[in-house]
């Protein structure tokens, strides 16, 4: 196998006439764009409440910075209203015993309260804020731990939340499973598939070629569509999903391109299959639906730990368990894979892959 035929490959299919190609690259900023511009997702600023015992250090720091809106509570019980009552993102009290142990660069713990109705984006640019502001009035670098506490229910979803699962999916598709499947066909149709594989090309690096080029299409424009909306709060969580599902994409379009004889059929039998795809979603916008039904579906297990993480700041410790069930879906459809891949072998060693499919 060689890297450079690899490579070579995946430039060669890069074609800007093709309409996936297009979608692929297009669709984050079309949807980037309904979020920021029709329903004003970046309007919401991160909202600080502050109580600080004696001369207020720390709130002098953060009043500097334009990145976040501070409140300054008169007590601990004003500051918890705050944050109950929505008015806040995220509420911190520093006592007179945590600024002494800043001074000396002792290790700091804080009990950070957090409005269940925030984004986790917010609370992102909060936390972060505040810790670069309790490091500012240490000599050293401080260990400093947040321990959360979340005050109020979770919010109910809005119009633009909602078509974030949505949104991911369609991304994912769009580059990891279309376009595969569509540089597949396209060389079955022009029949240069023969050609190639009479060279020292083999059939191994033409799918791994493809489907290189669509995950990190996929990839790419699936980081560049979480940073123009909700941003990435969890990267590790995020993105590892992110790879996972791109990578279950490109085994889906690689069977697919295998399986359909011409464009036609490719369509065809995308349409028959896109409800399976897309149907979980509905199950993420609408919890009331019992959700066992969406969890037998991989697609699920893409949008749902995304839409978690981004908006309401869960962790691996909350939905660790979704990403390996997704890892678990990339592992069983390597199994039909390999199987349509020796079928497919075995037809072109016999030059009937015009009938392959």
């Amino acid at each position: 196998m060689s890297a450079r035929r690899i490579l070579a490959l995946a430039r060669k299919s890069l074609n800007p006439r093709n309409p996936y190609l297009i979608f692929a690259l297009l669709a984050p900023f079309i949807y980037a764009a309904i979020f920021q511009f029709i329903f004003n997702l970046g309007k919401d600023e991160p909202r600080l409440a502050l109580y600080e015992e004696g001369t207020p250090q720390v709130a002098a720091i953060l009043e500097e910075n334009a990145g976040v809106r501070l409140t300054l509570a008169e007590s601990d019980a004003e500051l918890r209203r705050l944050v109950e009552e929505k008015k806040v993102d995220v509420g911190v009290i520093i006592d007179r015993d945590d600024l002494l142990r800043l001074e000396a660069g002792e290790e700091v713990s804080l009990e950070v309260f957090v409005n269940g109705e925030s984004l986790a984006k917010n609370r992102s640019i909060v936390l972060a804020a505040v810790v670069d502001a309790l490091r500012g009035l240490s000599p050293g670098v401080p260990s400093i731990s947040l321990e959360t506490v979340r005050l109020g229910e979770e919010r109910p979803l809005s119009v633009m939340e909602m078509f974030l699962p949505f949104i991911i999916i369609i991304v994912i598709v769009a580059g990891a499973y279309f376009l595969p499947a569509s540089f597949l066909v396209t060389e079955k149709e022009r029949k240069t598939l023969e050609s190639l594989l009479a060279t020292p090309v083999t059939l191994a690096e033409i799918l791994i070629a493809f489907g290189l080029t669509g995950m990190v299409i996929s990839l790419g424009m699936g980081i560049v569509l979480l940073l123009l909306t909700v941003g990435i709060p969890n990267p590790s969580l995020i993105l590892s999903v992110f790879f996972l599902g791109s990578v279950l994409a490109v085994e889906w379009g690689l069977l697919m391109g295998l399986a359909s004889r011409d464009q036609t059929s490719m369509v065809a039998y995308m349409k028959s299959i896109n409800i399976f795809i897309i149907g979980p979603v509905l199950f993420v916008i609408f919890p009331s639906w019992p959700q066992w039904i969406a969890r037998l579906f991989p697609t699920y297990y893409i949008a749902n730990p995304i839409f978690r993480a981004a908006i309401y700041g869960e962790s691996w410790r909350e939905i660790g368990w979704q990403v390996l069930a997704l890892l678990g879906f990339t592992i069983l459809f390597l199994v039909p894979l390999a199987v349509f891949v020796a079928r497919f072998g075995k037809a072109g060693r016999k030059g009937l892959l015009s009938l392959a499919g």
